[in-house]
Parts: C-alpha cells; structure tokens; sequence
C-alpha cells in the first residue's frame, strides 16, 4: 500500500512539474539590428535564465508560477525589463540601446578650444604657452597662434573674429577678471596681469558660448586655477627683465602660494636699440597669492589675491603735435580678489558660489593733460548644477556685476565723469543627451542693466553629433549683448546695449595626439555706438551696425612625429561695420582678411633641451588715408614674423631659457596716423605706428628649491 502511494504522489509531482514549466525563446539585438551574442536572459530574483547564442538567439525553460520580470542586459547596452506571464505564448524580439557613457560621450565643439586633463591635444596648457616662441609667456600672445584670432601687435590684447579686445570678457574660476591687461599707453603693447602656470586649464571660446556667460559679443577666455600643490617648494627667477620668488606650503589637502616679483625695462631698453625716447622704462612690483583647501565632504574651496603697482614715462616723436613730440606718462596701481567655493549635493550635483573684486587706478600724463582714473568691479556668482541622469544636466544660477567708474580730466579746466552701474542677470542651460552619440544644449540668459534701464533676454542653441569614433560635427548660435564702454557711458545712459548674434558650423577630429578642426560662422552685429563728435553725447546713437563671418582651420600633431610638436592654424574672415564716425560701412582698422600660424617644438631628451619657432603671417589692415578717396580704403604691407626660443635643463632643478621675437627684422607697420591739417602741397602728413623696437630679447633663470616635478618631463 505504501509503495502504491508514492508511485500516485510521484506521479501527481511529475504532471504538476510539467504543468508548470514554460518555454522562453526569442532573440536580442542592438538598435540597428544587428544581433548580440552572450547576452544574459533570466527571470528576475529567480534561477531561470540563458544567454543568447551566435545568432543572438535564447532559448529556456521557466518552472516559476505567476507574474514575473524578465530581464536582458549586455555590457555597453541599456538593461530592458519585461513583463512575463508563464501561461502566455512567451517569444520576445527586443532591441537594446547603447548604454550612456560620459567619457565617450559627444561634447559640444563649436566655437570653442579647451585644455584640460582629459583633452591635453585640444588647445594651449600652462606650459604650452610658457614654450610657444614669440609669445613670451602671455596667456594672449599663445592664442594669437589659434584660429579665429587676428594679431594686433601695437595692442597686445586678444581680438577674435572681427571684434574689438572689448568684446572678449576674461573668467578666472567662473568669475569675471576685470583690468586683465596690464596699463600701458597708446602703440606700446600690454600683456595679461595672469601668470600661464597659475591655471590648469583654459577653456577660449571664439564665439557662441554658454548662456553662463554674458556681456562679450565676440568671445569668453575661461581660465581654471590648479587644484591643492601636492608638494612644497621655492620657486626662484632670474630675468632679463627682473626678479620673481615663490614659496608653495602643501600640507595635506591644501596648499598656500605666494609670489613676489620685481620688473624694470630700464636696463633693457638702453641695450636694445628704441624707437622711443624712454625717460623711464617700464618698472613693475606684483605678488601673487593663492590659496587651495580639499574640503572633507568632497567639495573645495580656491582663493586667489593679487596686486601690482606699474609706472612709465616716455616722449613719442609725432607730427600730431607743434612740439614734434607726445609726452606721456603712465601709474597703475591694481589689485584683484576671488574666492570660490564649490560643494556636492548628494552624489551628482554640486553648488557653485564665487565672487571677485577689483581695484583699478590709474593716473595718465597726455603732454600738459592729467587724466586719473579709479574703477572698482565686483562679481557675485551662485549656480546650481543638477544631473536628472548621466543624460540630462541642468546648470542654472544668478549673479550681479557692480561697476563704479571715475574719471577726472586736468588741462585748462578740470572736468569729472562719474557713474555706477548694476548688472544683474539669471540663466539657465540643459544639455540633454538624445543618444550618446548626439547632444543639444538649449538656455538663455536674462540680464537687466540699471544704468541704461534695459532688460535683454539672451537664448542659446548647441548641438553636437559623433559621427564615428574620432570625429563629430558640432552647432552653435544664439544672442549676445554687451554695454557700451565707459568712454561712452560716462558721457550718457541714452544709449542700448550693443548686440551680436552667432552661428557656427564646426568639425572636429581627435585621434590619439592629432587634431583637426574646420569652422565657419556669421557675426552679426545691431545696436554698435555711432557718433559724429566721440565729445558730444547729442551725437551718440545706438543704430551702428556690421557683420563677420569667415573660415578657421586648425592642425595639431603631438608626438606623431618623435620628439616633435607643432600645430598650424589659418583664419580668413571679411568683416564690415558701420560705426563709431565712420561714413559708411567698411573693414575697421584693426582687422586682417588673412591670419596664419605656424608652431613648431623639438625636443631634445639626451640634451634635456628644448628648442621651438613660430612663424606669423597677417595680411594687411585697413587704415583712413585723407589723401585718398574712399574711407579706410588703404592697406599696410603684411605682417610678418619669425620668433625662437631655446630651453636647457642643466639639472632636473634648472631650467634657462632664452628666447627673441622677429628674427628677421621686418619692418612691422600697423597703420598711420595724419596731420588734422594739409601742408602748403594741400597733402596730409603722416606717421607710421610701429612697436618701441623691432625685436624683444629675453633670457631667464629658473630655479625650483624642495621637492619639485620633473621638468623635462613636463617639455
């Protein structure tokens, strides 16, 4: 009786078992329909499952009762669950998408050059602008090599795509940089107040950048300082030009940097044969002082405070004057604070706040006129980031700009100017991730000005689509506003901010240290300053208008070649405006039809050296010649010039460098100035402007004290 019992209940066991068993078969494949093989198909939180076969096909039996989940997933692909119902005809098709990957991912290009950790063959690092020969250590002079540049040599500030040195705004750590050029006076070219090796990266928009920034109709130059020194050292510079000493503390996460620096052209100038009668060179005190701190929740906290005191006297020989000769006289006193503080908030997103303040004064001698000019800035930034998903990231803040500005003009009579002016503005910009192969970002910015009582809403519209593994072509356009200049203001408020508007079509290819860009765009440009007198505020207007467009290319090969780098870059644009005094719509002064750049380095490992040459060449710029018909119809001769510079490493400590700019001796002229009045022949006199000299020689010594980073690894 027993055996016949078990003999039933096997029995009844075995049917159940049957009964309740299911078949799930089907087949996997990507988006595009080519099938996955190894992809792993189960029942969710059971032992139910397979993988797909050579043919991407699946094929098991499921023992679970009830409503269940099947899930397929495959690496590099999204996981995709369904419903599964073990009495239903059970046979799935399902396509699987690519799964987000940020480091793959497509970033948006157009209109901009970056530098940072993980795009090193981009554009121009610290040391790459300490070692590109002619630009002697500036931050400006390295991007003049860039496409999309045009080189202004009596200025020595940075002009993109027909625009002025105005319409480019200059961030350090997210907020603005006001007074970022040095003082100098008019043909004696300045450079940037900013050493290269106090950044990590730089990010140098030529046009259609983020909705995060504002008031620059041309360009954005984004400048990101190092993160905590690892290690302590003393930084010693013997100069040409003068003296510099840094001392770095690292402690553990966080470091204290301070720098002190001495510079007096007064030596140099009487070896180096001058076009000018210097009375006194330039003379130049400046420290800098910086601040790193880890915080312990993730966040970090970055402080940066400089200042500088700079003077020079000189005598210009000009036909402007019944004398024969311009007597001026330049003081600047400066000094620039930031501190930002950045903080996550759970495992995503991060708070930004920033702030910077700066203190500008300068005191000018024009012959027997004595202009002193006090200016103080003020930025305060706060920003949100927010990642819905690895595909949806929103970047939203506010912020307000404070500006006072005095002026007092001594002659015959004394007269003031004075005015302030608060800025406030709010954006908000997503980029949003279609695919990982395909991103736009869509924002805008709204600012409201309380000088000239005007609002002005800002969009912007990015895109950008990978095309294979190296290469991807990017979109940009959008509407950017920027106040008219003090010059202006400070005469009246009847004035509207002026306008550009951009569009830029890019491509870009990277693969492994080579790099290759092409970009076209359109500026156009409403609302510029026009005047009959620049003295007469009822004369001013804001109906000047004009326009940019042109092609930029740019070639970088890092180490294709052993032992060498070099980059080519090439710009033409055509660019008209009608603005300021001038009659009718023409090519403005300062820009060139053709820009060319070449930059070579080689480095010589068993010598620990380094040598390099670039080799510049504009074609000529438009100038008003009053013995001529037209306006601005003349040219000057094309620019051209070859610079070199040489580094030796006698010991991993040392490093002496030596470098010179216009080897060949061209005779560099940017343009003329003319009399106000005919001579007896009824012609106008004029002037060439050149630089002070034709060449600049430096020769340094720099020494590291303490535990230090291999520099010729670094070259």
């Amino acid at each position: 009786m027993r055996q016949y019992l078990i003999t039933i209940y096997l029995a009844i066991f075995s049917q159940t078992m049957v009964l309740a068993q299911s078949t799930v078969s089907g087949v996997v494949s990507d988006q595009k329909g080519e099938t996955l093989i190894g992809a792993n198909v189960y029942l969710k939180d059971t032992y139910d499952g397979g993988t797909t076969d050579a043919n991407g096909r699946f094929n098991f039996d499921a023992y679970e009762t009830g409503a269940q989940v099947l899930v397929v997933s495959f690496m590099g692909f999204e996981s995709v669950e369904l419903p599964f119902l073990p009495d239903q005809e059970n046979h799935f098709e399902i396509k699987l998408k690519e799964a987000f990957n940020t480091i793959d991912a497509v970033t948006i290009s157009a209109g901009s050059f970056e530098a940072s950790d993980k795009k090193k063959v981009v554009v121009l690092q610290s040391l790459d602008i300490a070692t590109t020969a002619g630009a002697t250590a500036d931050i400006t002079g390295a991007l003049n090599t860039l496409p999309g540049t045009q080189t202004v040599g009596e200025s020595g500030r940075l002009f993109v795509r027909g625009g002025t040195a105005d319409e480019t705004k200059i961030y350090v750590d997210g907020v603005e940089a006001s007074n970022y050029y040095g003082a100098s006076a008019n043909n004696i070219p300045t450079r940037s107040r900013f050493s290269p090796f106090l950044f990590k990266g730089t990010f140098f928009s030529t046009g259609g950048y983020s909705a995060e920034y504002g008031q620059a109709l041309s360009s954005a130059l984004i400048l990101n300082t190092l993160e905590v020194d690892p290690v302590s050292k003393v930084d010693l510079s013997i100069m040409s030009l003068g003296l510099e000493a840094g001392v770095t503390k690292a402690w553990e996460e966080q470091s204290l940097f301070a720098k002190v620096g001495y510079i007096n052209l007064n030596p140099y100038n009487h070896l180096i044969d001058q076009r000018v009668d210097w009375k006194q060179g330039v003379v130049d005190w400046n420290t800098n002082v910086a601040y790193k701190k880890n915080l312990s929740n993730g966040g970090r906290l970055k402080a940066l405070a400089m200042g500088n005191t700079s003077s020079m006297s000189l005598e210009q020989k000009t036909i402007l004057n019944p004398s024969g000769v311009n007597a001026i006289g330049v003081n600047n006193k400066n000094g620039f604070v930031s501190a930002n503080l950045e903080l996550p908030v759970g495992e995503t997103d991060h708070v930004y706040l920033g702030a910077s303040s700066s203190w500008n004064e300068d005191h000018l001698i024009y012959n027997q006129t004595t202009i002193e000019r006090p200016t103080f800035n003020q930025h305060l930034k706060a920003k949100y980031v927010h990642e819905f998903a690895p595909k949806s990231i929103l970047n939203t803040g506010v912020e307000l700009y404070y500006q006072h500005f005095e002026e007092t003009i001594a002659d015959s009579i004394s007269l003031k100017f004075d005015y302030n002016q608060a800025h406030t503005a709010a954006f908000a910009e997503l980029d949003q991730y279609i695919t990982q192969n395909l991103v736009v970002r869509v924002g805008g910015r709204l600012s409201y000005l309380s000088l000239l009582k005007e609002a002005r809403l800002a969009p912007r519209l990015s895109m950008a689509y990978k095309l294979d593994e190296y290469a991807q072509v990017s979109l940009a356009s959008g509407l950017f506003y920027q106040a008219p200049g003090s010059e202006y203001l400070k005469l009246t408020d009847e004035l509207n901010q002026q306008q550009a508007a951009h569009y830029i079509l890019n491509y870009q290819r990277i693969k492994e240290n080579k790099v290759f860009r092409v970009e076209t765009y359109l500026k156009d440009y409403d609302q510029l300053v026009r005047f009959q007198s620049p003295y007469d505020p009822s004369t001013f207007s804001s109906d000047g208008d004009g326009y940019a467009y042109g092609l930029d290319v740019f070639w970088r090969d890092r180490g294709g070649i052993k032992n060498i780098d070099y980059w080519v870059s090439y710009s033409w644009m055509k660019s008209e405006r009608k603005y300021l005094n001038y009659p009718e719509k023409t090519a403005p002064g300062f820009t060139s039809a053709h820009n060319f750049s070449f930059v070579i380095k080689r480095f010589f490992p068993l010598l620990k050296s380094q040598m390099g040459a670039t080799y510049s060449l504009t074609s000529g710029r438009p100038y008003e010649n009053p013995n001529l018909d037209g306006f601005n119809e003349s040219r000057t001769d094309g620019y051209h010039d070859l610079s070199f510079n040489v580094a030796y490493l006698p010991t991993p400590r040392v490093v002496l460098y030596a470098s010179a700019t216009n080897l060949l001796g061209s005779d560099q002229v940017f343009g003329f100035n003319y009399a106000s009045q005919p001579g007896e022949n009824g012609m106008y006199a004029s002037e060439a402007i050149r630089l002070p000299a034709k060449r600049f020689i430096f020769i340094g010594c720099f020494i590291t004290i303490g535990a230090f980073n291999n520099q010729l690894e670094n070259l």
